[in-house]
């Protein structure tokens, strides 16, 4: 039965298979027979595309002025790819300016107004860049002087904006110029005088003053008066240079009128007469070197007329002779009268005060003293000594150096950066540390505030003077001055020397070296110059008061001299000074600094700012009532602090409270 049924089975499938291929015996036929298909267009291979590039849009750039007439706006190129540079320039035009641009609407910097200005964006659409300009302004210069009859002043009416405009103030017959004022500020007597950049109107203001008429008198004539001590100096010869010297001096300043009393050294007159050529005149004096029986006696001596000894100019002038010589005993200022009481001893002074000018006798110290009549026997000091006595006249009679004889310029409205000079070619050279020596070989040479024409005029570097540089700019055209930190131009106006010619030509400063010392030393004369350096020949920087102790940071190594921790100056110590023990100090103690960021507040009406945290160290300027200073520092003690602002130290306790 099993096998009736499996055989019954079998026969059943086998039928079933026959019918399948019965249904679609093509479908089988065309699996078996199939042939590869032609290609056809959409079939056809393809080369392999880059996704990226097939998707990048180009743009359109156009430029546009407002007005057409006021400038150009280009652009490069004028169709762009999405992230591509595209480089724009605005240029206005004559008689424009730019004052807006915009890139598809959005502002950028106009970085210079009057002149070209470019950029580069990358544009994400069809973009416009659009500058807007206008015209240039114009502005009134209207000037004035002081009085018509003093003097007269020439300049435009009108200048176009951003332009420049030279103003030119011309003093008459027996007048300078003793200031010009801008706007009513002061910016020095400068005869020409040039606005920079102009952005408003101004006002000028010449103001003309009567020059100051100085008579000199060369004390005597050939040759007279000679040393006991050092046999080749003679007072007529000293006192005919130092008169020349003067004179030089005190018409360098151009506020002054100097007349002599004889016009040749060898010319005798009477000492009464030599007084009244000073008819007209403001002020007579007299030139000379004294005599005494001791040679030890050194001190300059000032004879004035009739109750004029505490005349604040023969003080000055005495005060001067006696720091310029380094004398050994203080000047002395007195008069001498005829046994009436009344009349003048001296036939100058006597002479002068007949015709009603102020006169004085200058004696330079003695010279029956070796040092003084050594000292006055070097043209290179009665030079030296020239200078300084017109500077103490021409402070008197309120006259600046150089009045109305120099020029200047100035940019009203100054970048608040600091950037060279457009109009006066300021050096765009950096610095480079230089030990150069120049010496100076015109008559007068600007020091400047910082390396450009237009810089602030700081003094004037003297010709034939030798000076140590500490800089130069990478060009060569400036140099800065190692004592004062001003900078001079130096191509065409001065030459390289070495240091064995210098020497003839400037201060000889002591050959002596210095050495550390800690030593406190305390000040046995009344009065005891402080100096810039170690001679006394150098810049005096003040008084060291009797009996006060001093800390010393430095001796030379001969022990005559020794420098100040506090300030930094020089005293002389032999013979001035005596060492002292740290216990009878009462010099500045050993106080340590400390980091602070503390403000606060002034409470007195003026408080001084020093260099240092001592109140012998060197005033810098002034703190004002009421106003609040960030702290950088302070001193452990919490006496004296620094201020962030400028470096410099206000005492603490007692004249400020914490803001």
């Amino acid at each position: 039965m099993k096998i009736r049924n499996r055989v019954l089975s079998t026969f059943i499938a086998a039928s079933m298979a026959l019918s399948v291929f019965a249904f679609a015996p093509g479908v089988f036929a065309e699996e078996g027979e199939t042939q590869p298909a032609q290609p056809t267009q959409q079939t056809q291979p393809t080369q392999e595309t880059d996704p990226v590039a097939a998707t990048v849009t180009t743009f359109a750039i156009t430029a546009k002025a407002q007005p057409a007439e006021g400038g150009t706006v280009t652009v490069d190129p004028q169709t762009a790819e999405s992230g591509k540079d595209v480089t724009y320039t605005v240029k206005p035009a004559e008689g424009y300016k730019t004052i807006g641009i915009a890139i598809g609407g959005q502002s950028v910097t106009v970085a210079d107004p009057y002149g070209v200005t470019t950029g580069t964006f990358k544009p994400e659409a069809d973009t416009e860049v659009t500058a807007d300009f206008a015209e240039l302004a114009q502005y009134s210069i209207t000037t004035s002087v002081n009085s018509t009859s003093k003097g007269t002043i020439t300049a435009g009416k009108t200048v176009t904006e951003n332009d420049s405009m030279t103003i030119t103030s011309s003093p008459k017959s027996g007048y300078y110029l003793s200031d010009l004022q801008v706007d009513g500020k002061s910016v020095g007597a400068k005869s020409t005088y040039t606005l920079e950049h102009i952005k408003e109107a101004h006002t000028v203001k010449a103001i003309f003053s009567e020059k100051v008429k100085i008579m000199l008198d060369a004390g005597h004539y050939g040759k007279y008066n000679r040393s006991p001590v050092y046999t080749s100096y003679y007072e007529s010869n000293m006192s005919w240079a130092l008169h020349n010297y003067l004179k030089a001096a005190l018409e360098d300043y151009g506020g002054f009128t100097v007349g002599v009393t004889r016009a040749s050294q060898a010319k005798d007159m009477n000492v009464y007469d030599r007084g009244t050529a000073a008819k007209g005149y403001d002020l007579f004096l007299s030139l000379h070197s004294n005599s005494s029986s001791s040679k030890t006696t050194d001190y300059p001596l000032i004879i004035t007329q009739k109750g004029n000894t505490g005349d604040k100019l023969a003080k000055n002038l005495g005060k001067t002779i006696e720091d310029t010589m380094n004398t050994k005993q203080g000047y002395k200022v007195w008069q001498k009268l005829n046994s009436d009481g009344k009349t003048e001893y001296y036939g100058v002074l006597r002479g002068s005060k007949s015709v009603g000018t102020k006169g004085m006798i200058l004696e330079h110290s003695f010279h029956t003293n070796l040092t003084a009549t050594k000292w006055l026997s070097s043209n290179t000091n009665l030079k030296k000594m020239a200078e300084a006595e017109a500077k103490v006249i021409a402070d008197y009679y309120g006259i600046t150096e150089g009045s109305g004889s120099s020029a200047g310029n100035s940019d009203p409205n100054p970048a608040p950066a600091p950037a060279p000079d457009t109009s006066s070619g300021s050096s765009s050279s950096k610095v480079v540390s230089s030990s150069q020596k120049v010496k100076v070989t015109v008559s007068s040479l600007n020091m400047r505030k910082s390396y450009s024409s237009s810089s602030k005029s700081m003094g004037k570097a003297k010709k034939n003077t030798v000076y140590q540089l500490k800089a130069k700019t990478k060009d060569g055209l400036w140099g800065q001055l190692k004592t004062n930190g001003y900078w001079i131009y130096l191509k065409g106006y001065t030459k390289v020397v070495t240091s064995s010619s210098s020497s003839s030509s400037s201060s000889k400063k002591p050959a002596a070296k210095t050495v550390k010392s800690s030593q406190k030393v305390k000040v046995t004369v009344s009065s005891l110059n402080m100096r810039k350096s170690y001679s006394s020949s150098s810049k005096k920087m003040g008084t060291a008061k009797k009996n006060k102790v001093y800390q010393l940071k430095a001796k030379t190594k001969d022990g005559k001299w020794g420098q100040i921790k506090s300030n930094g100056y020089w005293i002389c110590l032999k013979g001035y000074t005596k060492v002292v023990k740290s216990s009878s100090s009462s010099s500045k103690s050993k106080t340590k600094v400390v980091k602070s960021s503390q403000k606060v507040k002034v409470t007195v009406s003026s408080l001084n700012m020093r260099k240092s945290y001592s109140s012998s160290s060197k005033r810098m300027g002034t703190a004002k009532k009421n106003r609040v200073y960030k702290l950088k520092a302070k001193t452990k003690d919490g006496k004296w602090g620094q201020l962030k602002t400028n470096g410099y130290w206000i005492c603490l306790k007692g004249y400020t409270k914490k803001a």
